[in-house]
Protein backbone atom coordinates (compact mmCIF):
# COMPACT_ATOMS: atom_id res chain seq x y z
CA UNK A 1 0.00 0.00 0.00
CA UNK A 2 3.18 2.23 0.72
CA UNK A 3 4.38 1.63 -2.63
CA UNK A 4 1.27 2.78 -4.26
CA UNK A 5 0.58 5.70 -2.35
CA UNK A 6 3.67 6.92 -3.31
CA UNK A 7 3.09 6.22 -7.24
CA UNK A 8 -0.13 7.69 -7.10
CA UNK A 9 1.21 11.48 -5.44
CA UNK A 10 3.52 11.12 -7.98
CA UNK A 11 1.48 10.59 -10.80
CA UNK A 12 -0.82 13.48 -8.78
CA UNK A 13 2.19 16.01 -8.84
CA UNK A 14 2.82 15.31 -12.70
CA UNK A 15 -0.76 16.01 -14.01
CA UNK A 16 -0.78 19.05 -11.97
CA UNK A 17 -3.45 17.42 -9.36
CA UNK A 18 -5.73 16.25 -12.37
CA UNK A 19 -8.57 13.83 -10.66
CA UNK A 20 -9.44 12.30 -13.72
CA UNK A 21 -6.85 10.44 -16.37
CA UNK A 22 -8.81 9.16 -18.76
CA UNK A 23 -8.98 11.85 -20.90
CA UNK A 24 -5.82 11.16 -22.28
CA UNK A 25 -5.09 10.27 -26.16
CA UNK A 26 -5.81 6.49 -27.14
CA UNK A 27 -3.79 3.92 -29.26
CA UNK A 28 -0.87 2.18 -30.19
CA UNK A 29 -0.28 4.87 -33.69
CA UNK A 30 -1.14 7.66 -31.39
CA UNK A 31 1.64 6.79 -29.14
CA UNK A 32 4.26 6.82 -31.42
CA UNK A 33 3.65 9.62 -33.04
CA UNK A 34 3.66 12.20 -29.70
CA UNK A 35 0.10 11.53 -28.92
CA UNK A 36 -1.23 12.85 -31.96
CA UNK A 37 -4.57 12.31 -32.54
CA UNK A 38 -7.71 14.79 -32.82
CA UNK A 39 -6.94 14.25 -36.96
CA UNK A 40 -6.76 10.29 -36.64
CA UNK A 41 -9.92 8.51 -37.95
CA UNK A 42 -9.89 4.43 -37.20
CA UNK A 43 -11.51 3.13 -34.00
CA UNK A 44 -9.50 4.56 -31.19
CA UNK A 45 -11.52 8.02 -32.30
CA UNK A 46 -13.59 6.35 -29.19
CA UNK A 47 -11.39 8.17 -27.46
CA UNK A 48 -9.69 10.68 -28.91
CA UNK A 49 -12.11 12.78 -31.70
CA UNK A 50 -15.41 10.30 -31.82
CA UNK A 51 -15.80 12.28 -35.57
CA UNK A 52 -12.97 10.23 -36.64
CA UNK A 53 -15.32 7.39 -36.59
CA UNK A 54 -17.49 8.49 -39.59
CA UNK A 55 -15.22 7.37 -41.81
CA UNK A 56 -15.13 3.45 -40.61
CA UNK A 57 -16.86 0.87 -42.94
CA UNK A 58 -18.24 -2.18 -41.23
CA UNK A 59 -17.51 -3.63 -37.85
CA UNK A 60 -13.94 -2.84 -35.78
CA UNK A 61 -13.09 -3.96 -32.29
CA UNK A 62 -10.12 -3.45 -30.88
CA UNK A 63 -7.93 -3.63 -27.25
CA UNK A 64 -5.29 -1.57 -26.29
CA UNK A 65 -2.79 -1.81 -23.24
CA UNK A 66 -0.26 1.01 -21.89
CA UNK A 67 2.12 0.20 -19.23
CA UNK A 68 2.96 3.53 -17.89
CA UNK A 69 6.60 3.41 -16.33
CA UNK A 70 6.44 0.00 -16.18
CA UNK A 71 4.40 -0.08 -13.26
CA UNK A 72 1.32 -2.29 -13.32
CA UNK A 73 -0.29 -0.02 -10.29
CA UNK A 74 -0.11 2.81 -13.45
CA UNK A 75 -1.32 0.71 -16.04
CA UNK A 76 -4.31 2.18 -18.61
CA UNK A 77 -6.55 -0.14 -20.38
CA UNK A 78 -9.32 0.04 -23.36
CA UNK A 79 -11.37 -1.46 -25.58
CA UNK A 80 -13.91 -1.21 -28.18
CA UNK A 81 -16.43 -1.89 -31.18
CA UNK A 82 -17.65 0.03 -33.80
CA UNK A 83 -20.25 -0.45 -36.43
CA UNK A 84 -21.19 1.01 -39.33
CA UNK A 85 -24.88 1.73 -40.83
CA UNK A 86 -24.85 2.73 -43.78
CA UNK A 87 -27.40 6.01 -44.28
CA UNK A 88 -27.08 5.96 -40.56
CA UNK A 89 -23.69 6.75 -39.35
CA UNK A 90 -21.36 4.90 -37.48
CA UNK A 91 -22.01 3.73 -33.56
CA UNK A 92 -19.89 2.68 -31.08
CA UNK A 93 -18.84 1.72 -27.13
CA UNK A 94 -15.30 1.39 -25.17
CA UNK A 95 -14.47 0.90 -21.47
CA UNK A 96 -11.17 2.26 -20.28
CA UNK A 97 -9.73 1.65 -17.04
CA UNK A 98 -6.43 3.32 -15.38
CA UNK A 99 -5.14 2.04 -12.27
CA UNK A 100 -4.74 -1.15 -9.79
CA UNK A 101 -6.79 -3.22 -7.94
CA UNK A 102 -6.86 -0.29 -4.81
CA UNK A 103 -7.35 2.56 -6.77
CA UNK A 104 -8.58 2.83 -10.28
CA UNK A 105 -10.35 5.37 -12.81
CA UNK A 106 -13.15 3.86 -15.18
CA UNK A 107 -14.66 5.21 -18.37
CA UNK A 108 -17.70 3.89 -20.30
CA UNK A 109 -19.10 5.34 -23.43
CA UNK A 110 -21.39 5.25 -26.22
CA UNK A 111 -20.34 7.29 -29.39
CA UNK A 112 -21.98 7.95 -32.76
CA UNK A 113 -20.30 9.94 -35.93
CA UNK A 114 -21.66 10.71 -39.01
CA UNK A 115 -20.02 12.18 -42.06
CA UNK A 116 -21.23 14.76 -44.20
CA UNK A 117 -19.33 15.16 -47.44
CA UNK A 118 -15.45 15.51 -47.85
CA UNK A 119 -15.30 18.85 -45.37
CA UNK A 120 -16.89 17.74 -42.52
CA UNK A 121 -17.53 14.93 -40.02
CA UNK A 122 -18.87 14.96 -36.13
CA UNK A 123 -19.12 13.27 -33.68
CA UNK A 124 -20.67 12.88 -30.09
CA UNK A 125 -20.33 10.55 -26.99
CA UNK A 126 -21.59 10.02 -24.15
CA UNK A 127 -19.27 8.87 -20.94
CA UNK A 128 -20.09 7.60 -17.54
CA UNK A 129 -16.54 8.41 -14.99
CA UNK A 130 -16.69 5.81 -11.93
CA UNK A 131 -13.70 6.08 -9.24
CA UNK A 132 -13.23 3.24 -7.66
CA UNK A 133 -10.97 4.26 -3.85
CA UNK A 134 -10.87 0.46 -2.41
CA UNK A 135 -13.10 -1.17 -0.58
CA UNK A 136 -12.66 1.06 2.82
CA UNK A 137 -14.64 4.13 0.44
CA UNK A 138 -17.32 4.70 -1.54
CA UNK A 139 -17.23 4.51 -5.39
CA UNK A 140 -17.96 8.01 -7.04
CA UNK A 141 -19.12 8.47 -10.44
CA UNK A 142 -20.19 11.59 -12.79
CA UNK A 143 -21.40 11.82 -16.18
CA UNK A 144 -19.98 13.66 -19.01
CA UNK A 145 -19.89 13.96 -23.27
CA UNK A 146 -17.59 15.19 -25.49
CA UNK A 147 -17.87 16.76 -29.26
CA UNK A 148 -15.77 16.19 -32.11
CA UNK A 149 -15.00 17.74 -35.43
CA UNK A 150 -13.08 17.41 -38.53
CA UNK A 151 -12.78 18.71 -42.01
CA UNK A 152 -10.60 17.49 -45.18
CA UNK A 153 -9.69 20.66 -46.38
CA UNK A 154 -7.44 19.39 -49.32
CA UNK A 155 -6.71 15.95 -50.33
CA UNK A 156 -3.48 16.34 -47.87
CA UNK A 157 -4.71 18.69 -45.30
CA UNK A 158 -7.02 17.56 -42.83
CA UNK A 159 -7.83 20.03 -39.49
CA UNK A 160 -9.64 17.96 -36.07
CA UNK A 161 -11.34 19.71 -33.06
CA UNK A 162 -12.23 17.98 -29.64
CA UNK A 163 -14.02 18.97 -26.69
CA UNK A 164 -14.41 16.42 -23.31
CA UNK A 165 -16.52 17.67 -21.05
CA UNK A 166 -17.72 21.16 -22.15
CA UNK A 167 -20.63 21.69 -18.98
CA UNK A 168 -18.06 20.82 -16.30
CA UNK A 169 -19.92 18.21 -14.18
CA UNK A 170 -18.78 17.42 -11.02
CA UNK A 171 -17.17 14.42 -9.75
CA UNK A 172 -18.82 13.60 -6.25
CA UNK A 173 -15.64 13.06 -3.86
CA UNK A 174 -15.25 15.02 -0.38
CA UNK A 175 -14.15 18.29 -2.27
CA UNK A 176 -16.46 17.81 -5.27
CA UNK A 177 -14.13 17.67 -7.68
CA UNK A 178 -15.31 18.57 -11.10
CA UNK A 179 -14.04 16.74 -14.09
CA UNK A 180 -11.72 18.86 -16.58
CA UNK A 181 -12.70 20.71 -19.81
CA UNK A 182 -10.00 19.55 -22.38
CA UNK A 183 -10.06 21.08 -25.65
CA UNK A 184 -7.51 20.15 -28.55
CA UNK A 185 -6.82 21.63 -32.15
CA UNK A 186 -5.16 19.90 -34.90
CA UNK A 187 -3.65 19.59 -38.22
CA UNK A 188 -2.60 16.88 -40.64
CA UNK A 189 -0.64 17.25 -43.69
CA UNK A 190 0.49 14.36 -46.09
CA UNK A 191 3.67 15.41 -47.26
CA UNK A 192 4.17 12.60 -49.36
CA UNK A 193 2.04 9.68 -50.31
CA UNK A 194 3.94 7.34 -47.76
CA UNK A 195 4.79 10.26 -45.76
CA UNK A 196 2.36 11.68 -42.98
CA UNK A 197 2.92 14.46 -40.19
CA UNK A 198 0.44 15.65 -37.77
CA UNK A 199 0.61 18.13 -34.97
CA UNK A 200 -1.69 19.41 -32.39
CA UNK A 201 -1.85 21.25 -29.59
CA UNK A 202 -4.18 20.82 -26.13
CA UNK A 203 -5.40 22.96 -23.33
CA UNK A 204 -6.60 21.72 -20.03
CA UNK A 205 -8.42 23.48 -17.79
CA UNK A 206 -6.62 22.38 -14.41
CA UNK A 207 -3.21 22.48 -16.11
CA UNK A 208 -1.19 25.67 -16.97
CA UNK A 209 -0.10 26.25 -20.36
CA UNK A 210 -0.71 24.16 -23.28
CA UNK A 211 0.58 20.52 -24.33
CA UNK A 212 2.21 20.84 -28.10
CA UNK A 213 2.76 17.00 -29.51
CA UNK A 214 3.99 16.79 -33.09
CA UNK A 215 4.12 13.25 -34.95
CA UNK A 216 5.40 11.77 -38.15
CA UNK A 217 4.60 8.00 -40.09
CA UNK A 218 6.33 6.56 -42.94
CA UNK A 219 4.91 3.61 -44.97
CA UNK A 220 7.63 1.42 -45.37
CA UNK A 221 5.70 -0.74 -47.59
CA UNK A 222 2.35 -1.38 -48.43
CA UNK A 223 1.44 -3.16 -44.62
CA UNK A 224 4.06 -1.73 -42.49
CA UNK A 225 5.10 1.69 -41.05
CA UNK A 226 7.37 3.41 -38.89
CA UNK A 227 6.22 6.62 -36.36
CA UNK A 228 8.12 8.88 -34.13
CA UNK A 229 7.10 12.21 -32.20
CA UNK A 230 7.52 14.55 -29.29
CA UNK A 231 5.45 16.39 -26.36
CA UNK A 232 5.65 19.45 -24.34
CA UNK A 233 4.59 20.10 -21.32
CA UNK A 234 5.21 17.09 -20.38
CA UNK A 235 8.48 16.71 -22.35
CA UNK A 236 8.14 12.85 -24.13
CA UNK A 237 9.74 11.27 -26.50
CA UNK A 238 7.96 8.41 -28.84
CA UNK A 239 8.66 5.97 -31.51
CA UNK A 240 6.64 2.85 -33.09
CA UNK A 241 5.90 0.60 -35.80
CA UNK A 242 2.45 -0.58 -37.10
CA UNK A 243 1.48 -3.90 -39.19
CA UNK A 244 -1.46 -5.08 -40.72
CA UNK A 245 -2.15 -7.79 -41.97
CA UNK A 246 -5.45 -9.60 -43.58
CA UNK A 247 -8.07 -7.85 -41.30
CA UNK A 248 -5.91 -7.45 -38.48
CA UNK A 249 -3.95 -4.11 -37.17
CA UNK A 250 -1.32 -4.18 -34.56
CA UNK A 251 0.51 -0.98 -33.42
CA UNK A 252 3.20 -0.89 -30.91
CA UNK A 253 4.87 2.21 -29.14
CA UNK A 254 7.45 3.09 -26.58
CA UNK A 255 7.60 6.67 -24.94
CA UNK A 256 10.22 8.06 -22.71
CA UNK A 257 9.89 10.49 -20.32
CA UNK A 258 12.79 12.71 -19.04
CA UNK A 259 11.97 11.79 -15.14
CA UNK A 260 9.76 8.75 -14.77
CA UNK A 261 11.59 6.09 -18.05
CA UNK A 262 9.74 4.21 -20.44
CA UNK A 263 6.16 3.54 -21.38
CA UNK A 264 5.52 0.78 -23.46
CA UNK A 265 1.76 0.47 -25.95
CA UNK A 266 0.43 -1.80 -28.06
CA UNK A 267 -2.87 -1.63 -29.52
CA UNK A 268 -4.54 -4.57 -31.61
CA UNK A 269 -7.67 -4.14 -34.22
CA UNK A 270 -9.16 -6.41 -36.05
CA UNK A 271 -11.73 -5.22 -39.16
CA UNK A 272 -14.77 -7.35 -40.92
CA UNK A 273 -15.73 -5.90 -43.97
CA UNK A 274 -13.62 -2.71 -43.36
CA UNK A 275 -10.87 -0.29 -43.98
CA UNK A 276 -8.33 1.53 -42.06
Amino acid sequence: MKRIFVILILYLLINRCQAVDLTKVVGGRAAAMGRTAVCEQGLWALQNNPAGLAFLKGWHFGIYYENQWMLKETAYKSGGVARAIDGIGCLGLSVSQFGGSDYNENKFGIAYARDFGPFLQLGVQFDYLLLHWGENYPNRGAPGFELGAQSQVTERLRLGAYLFNPIPFKMKTLNEDRLPVVMRFGVAYQLADNFISQCELEKNNEQTGMQLRCGLEYLVFNAFSLRAGAQYNPNLLSFGAGYEFKHVQVDVAAQLHQLLGASVQIGIIGKVRGER
